[in-house]
């Protein structure tokens, strides 16, 4: 690892490790192997233990210094196997704010909500961080893999994430009143976070106070989530609510433009010519299970076919991780209730980034 670290005093070292010592405080053993991410690195790295941790924040010169929540292994052949253990709500001051000010005011105001909802939802006690540019709080939890029970697995197949990661969404929806930072949607693969003492290099650049800081600790005491579960199914029972909505619309649509042609041009030139390193997941699930059984009308041992070959091009290109026989045979599962794919139009809503790459692929081609 190249070393390009600034100095810092010892008692700025000592700050940072008490601060990783705090988080990890917070997490299930085993503590390690699991992902680490700073401003330098830009991805998430693996780390075995915490000196090697220390050492890429020391590289990034402590500079949004990062730690997943949840471990490295949380599924095995795309089964979930990560029970719900910890929650978090990231606030963000730009959330809060107009052209003229942002209103810290206001923020508070709606942090010390969120800090008596969870208290009286759970009974929870959590950490809050100062990251520079907001709060951040965190919960640790005890839970559960809801896979494992009927009254949840049924949903699996409406969803394209783990119900993990999709219980750790909704609770952030559900204690902030949908106040939370857009743009944070954290995934048992993506729940990051900061550690006190480090910095937030959007401080740095502005001159402003970087350092993360305690606001309040965590009491210690993991509460249990089966006080929110009811509110959680009626959560996904909308998310199927709202995906069935928008096949009948799309199948409407594809009734009357695409049943002559039974073909989706940006699909065949942008998805299936194409291999793919991510978004192989979301891709058999929203897009081609759906296109090739119901636009298509391939039978499903040909759409099987046809999903298995690509997969086998991505896994090329990039590893899977996840079991392909699996995750094509759910994709169909779902499909077979008629759905269809997902439109050009709701793509960009609701995967900008797969959207930008499809475009790509398409713009290349022609």
């Amino acid at each position: 690892m190249q070393n390009n670290a600034i100095d810092h005093d010892d008692n700025f070292h000592r700050k940072v490790q008490d601060g990783l010592d705090f988080i990890l405080n917070h997490f299930e053993v085993p503590l390690f192997p699991r992902k680490i991410m700073t401003r330098r690195l830009g991805y998430q790295a693996e780390i075995f233990n915490k000196q090697e941790a220390l050492e890429y924040f020391k590289n990034s010169n402590y500079e949004d210094c990062r730690i997943n929540a949840y471990p490295s292994f949380t599924e095995y052949h795309g089964i979930n196997r990560t029970p719900i253990s910890f929650l978090m709500v990231d606030l963000d001051l730009k959330d809060f704010s107009d052209e003229k000010k942002k209103d810290k005011a206001v923020l508070e105001r709606v942090l010390n909500n969120i800090l008596r909802k969870i208290k009286e939802a759970i009974g929870g006690n959590p950490t809050v961080l100062w990251t520079g540019n907001g709060y951040h709080v965190y919960q640790p939890v005890s839970g559960f893999i809801l896979e494992a029970y009927e009254t949840f697995y049924e949903f699996t197949k409406y969803v394209d994430k783990d119900l993990t990661s999709m219980f750790i969404q909704f609770a952030e929806e559900h204690f902030t009143d949908y106040a939370a930072d857009r743009l944070h949607n954290p995934t048992v693969k993506s729940c990051l976070v900061r550690i006190p003492g480090t910095l937030n290099s959007k401080c740095v650049i502005k001159g402003q106070d970087a350092e993360v800081k305690i606001i309040q600790k965590w009491d210690g005491v993991r509460p249990s989530i089966q006080p929110l579960l009811r509110d959680f199914r009626r959560w996904l029972i909308q998310k199927r609510i709202g995906e069935e909505l928008k096949n009948a619309k799309f199948q409407m649509t594809v009734s009357k433009n695409q049943e002559r042609a039974n073909t989706i041009k940006w699909i065949e030139k942008g998805i299936i010519d194409h291999p793919f390193s991510d978004h192989r997941k979301y891709i058999i699930w929203r897009i081609l299970s759906p296109y090739l059984l119901n636009v298509k009308k391939l039978p499903k041992e040909e759409a099987y076919s046809v999903m298995k070959e690509w997969l086998d091009k991505c896994d090329k290109l990039e590893k899977l991780n996840f079991n392909p026989k699996i995750k094509i045979k759910d994709g169909l599962r779902g499909a077979s209730k008629g759905y269809f794919p997902i439109s050009m139009e709701k793509l960009k809503e609701e995967n900008r980034q797969l959207y930008d790459l499809v475009l790509n692929k398409i713009g290349h081609d022609e």
